[in-house]
């Protein structure tokens, strides 16, 4: 009798269910969440629709834009309008590097479903970097607001020079884009918004390895051709009188490392 209760324990042992729930694995936010195209087109064919019937826009230098990646587009940040507003223009899909902030509370699932990944301002986050260069190398376009967030001034801020490291270790083209009159156009029906982009650029390091100061030139460089497509009104602190005393924000990663 007590071996047939073993034998019944046994099979009952082996019969249960495991009830703990299991945990959700945790989204990689490094990871852009891939819309599909034809909803993509759908979401960019109605921004389209509804820009035209609020305000006028008035695009520059198309002809600029590469027909297909791997380059990067960079923009000055005056409104949030200017995220959807600087991929109009682009074939194809774009991918946004954008501040970790905007990734939680009520609108972060709108910013993953846009197509963007995290970069943690104020430390070394390898992993925006990383993630930065991976989709560089699977032939993306990468879309970067150099200045890391709105312009509450309306003017260039002083630029982070992630965007030179990132330029400088793809060695891939950079499309300078200046948009202005976004921040007014949620508030000023028929308000004009001129965005245009500059000629592409690839930017080398002065030598075999790649410095501090190749970085922050990079960057200086870059912002200096935002600055002159822009009226002088906006150019901030890359104004022509200046631009001598300008040091991007310094990188968040020691420029002599690999992110490979």
């Amino acid at each position: 009798m007590k071996q047939s209760t073993d034998a019944a324990n046994t099979v009952d042992n082996a019969t249960m269910v495991d009830k703990t729930p299991s945990k959700k694995p945790e989204k990689n936010l490094y990871e852009p969440y891939s819309t599909p195209r034809v909803l993509y087109e759908a979401i960019r064919n109605l921004a389209r629709f509804v820009f035209f019937l609020t305000f006028r826009t008035h695009v520059r230098g198309r002809y600029n834009i590469p027909r297909k990646g791997p380059y990067i587009i960079a923009s000055n940040h005056l409104s949030w309008l200017d995220v959807p507003l600087v991929a109009l223009n682009v074939p194809g899909k774009v991918v946004y590097m954008a501040k970790d902030e905007t990734f939680h509370g009520s609108y972060g699932w709108l910013t993953r479903f846009l197509g963007a990944f995290p970069v943690k301002r104020g430390e070394a986050d390898r992993q925006a970097m990383r993630a930065a260069n991976d989709l560089l190398k699977n032939k993306k376009v990468l879309v970067i607001f150099p200045e890391g967030t709105r312009s509450k001034n309306h003017k260039l801020a002083q630029a982070h020079a992630g965007l030179g490291m990132i330029a400088l270790r793809a060695g891939v083209p950079v499309v300078p884009a200046a948009i202005y009159g976004s921040e007014h156009a949620w508030k000023r029906f028929n308000a004009h918004v001129t965005i245009e982009y500059g000629e592409p650029i690839i930017l080398k390091p002065a030598g075999a390895k790649t410095t501090r100061s190749d970085i922050a030139e990079a960057t200086d460089e870059i912002m200096r051709r935002i600055a002159s497509m822009m009226p002088e009104r906006y150019r901030g602190v890359y104004g022509e009188s200046e631009t001598a005393s300008i040091e991007p924000v310094e990188p968040t990663i020691e420029a002599d490392t690999t992110l490979q």
